[in-house]
């Protein structure tokens, strides 16, 4: 029950007193602390707020304009209120407190026949006291409710059931961006789309925002649409403590595998202990082989270099991959591949294809890819190595992976449209010229063969031998592709050939400028 002047004024041994509210009609519903009695109404300097003043007024009468001053530094106080007892009799002094009270928002009531302050303080005293001990109790369950559900290892969703449901209110717990991860609504269950969407915009209205953090990182935020209330306070920090321990120990775990992972992986470097050793130890960190072992190499946007960034795309990916695999019935050990990219062997499940089984894990990831990147999230460029019998020849592979993976992030693209994954067929020649561009000696080879070809203004000129590499140094070929008479390409060829000290007929300068040329594209 909660305790305020309202409710003490409908007391029995109040409503005796026949009292008679002249002053703050609207904070009636003040909560009340404590009760003083006085006579005196220069209280503030023992008061701590919340207090509910009693007096007989005996000073009001005496100096009404004091009395006037002293309402008004009570309520700056924080008193929840006063009520002065003016039996009949005492009219003068009624009408110089409502003076005093005139304009004031400090509850201030009139008490017309005399009560017996020591029970109207006793029974004020008991609800307040009942009121802590309800408080109290409330408090014990609550602990009691959230702490069984850690102890139980309950998931986010049931902690956020919990708290809706011990408020019997909607509650939704966010992620740092502000995305909704769950929503519950008394009544309706985990809610559907009509009613989250109803919540969701209650949710930018007043309530509780509880922040969840896990070791000094803010995780997310717990919400309660339309409640301020101190309930609502406790539940949500309680649930948001819950979710807290709940995330550690789920990092805690989730760290310790992903440890083992990445120590395996790396140990698979300089194996000597033999094949059928590997495949145990795999077998021990949960990869179920049969037969098959796909190695992977996703490489995260490096993007400015940020390490946080690298690193908080890291847990999302992988836990993105975690999701994936499982639903797919696959099993995966994941490592590091340098600081911007995941090293992974997969093994799909016994009945399914190679190419289903990357196509479904690739387009679940966020990022999806090169080819089909989200517009908010980070590309991801998955290269594919030939797939293994064992653990051992599928690691091997893991270099072929990388080198597909980096040369598909430095084209932004590969050979096969639609596609998220990439393996050496699809990025072939241009993806080692992508990964060897950035060497001087390359940069000086492609700048001595094409020569002035690629100053400004020499357009035309460049696409002419970039037409002849195409098609093989066929001439005809050339004139119909850019649509120019075969005596105007023969003139053009001659004195780019005189240029360049070379014969656009002889297929070794033609595989020279082709290089070249893929060099000048990807710089």
């Amino acid at each position: 029950m909660r305790i305020t002047v309202a409710s003490i004024l409908e007391l029995p041994v109040a409503r005796d007193g026949s009292p008679e509210v002249i002053a703050g009609f609207e904070a009636l519903d003040t909560p009340v602390r404590w009760v003083h009695v006085s006579e005196q109404l220069e209280l503030t300097d023992l008061l701590q707020g919340g207090e509910l003043i009693l007096s007989t007024g005996l000073l009001v009468g005496a100096d009404p304009q004091a009395a006037e001053a002293q309402l008004r530094d009570l309520e700056r106080a924080g008193a929840a209120g006063v009520v002065v007892e003016l039996p009949p009799g005492r009219e003068p002094t009624q009408a110089a407190l409502r003076r005093a009270a005139a304009g004031t928002r400090l509850p201030v009531v009139i008490l017309h026949q005399r009560v017996r302050f020591v029970e109207l303080t006793e029974a004020v005293h008991r609800l307040i006291v009942a009121e802590q001990m309800e408080q109290l109790e409330a408090s014990r369950r609550i602990h009691e409710l959230f702490t069984d559900l850690v102890l139980k290892d309950a998931s986010a969703e049931d902690i956020v059931t919990a708290a809706a449901s011990e408020l019997e209110a909607t509650v939704l717990l966010e992620d740092p961006s502000g995305r909704v991860l769950h929503v519950h609504v008394p009544g309706t269950g985990t809610a559907p789309a009509a009613v989250a969407a109803a919540a969701l915009k209650e949710r930018d209205g007043a309530g509780v925002r509880e922040l969840v953090s896990v070791r000094d990182s803010a995780w997310g935020r717990l919400v309660v649409p339309g409640r301020e209330d101190a309930s609502a306070v406790h539940v949500a920090q309680r649930a948001a403590q819950a979710l807290a321990l709940h995330l550690m120990a789920e990092r805690d775990a989730r760290d310790l595998t992903q440890s083992a992972h990445s120590a395996f992986l790396a140990e698979l470097a300089s194996w000597n202990a033999g094949e059928e050793a590997a495949e145990q130890r795999a077998a021990s960190l949960g990869l179920r082989s049969a037969g098959r072992v796909v190695p992977l190499v996703i490489r995260l946007d490096a993007g400015d270099g940020d390490p946080l960034s690298l690193s908080r795309q890291e847990r999302e990916l992988r836990a993105e991959l975690a999701d994936a695999v499982e639903q797919l019935g696959a099993t995966a050990l994941v490592g590091h591949a340098g600081t911007d990219a995941l090293s992974v062997l997969l093994a799909p499940s016994a009945k399914a294809q190679r190419g289903a089984t990357l196509d479904r894990v690739a387009t679940a990831l966020a990022g999806r890819g090169a080819r089909d990147a989200s517009p908010t999230g980070p590309a991801r460029f998955i290269g594919v190595g030939p797939a293994g019998a064992s653990v051992l020849e599928a690691f091997s592979g893991l270099a072929e992976a990388g080198h597909v993976a980096a040369a598909a992030q430095r084209l932004g693209r590969g050979a096969k449209p639609g596609r998220a994954w990439f393996t050496a067929a699809d990025v072939r020649l241009p993806g080692l010229v992508a990964m060897l561009a950035d060497d001087a000696r390359v940069r000086r080879f492609a700048a001595a063969e094409l020569g002035g070809l690629t100053a400004p203004g020499r357009e035309e000129d460049l696409a002419l031998v970039r037409a002849m590499v195409e098609t093989g140094g066929a001439k005809a070929r050339v004139a119909q592709r850019l649509f120019l008479s075969r005596p105007a390409v023969y003139h053009r060829l001659a004195k780019i050939e005189e240029e360049l000290g070379l014969s656009l007929q002889d297929p070794a300068s033609l595989t020279s400028l082709a290089v070249a040329l893929l060099v000048h594209d990807v710089g």
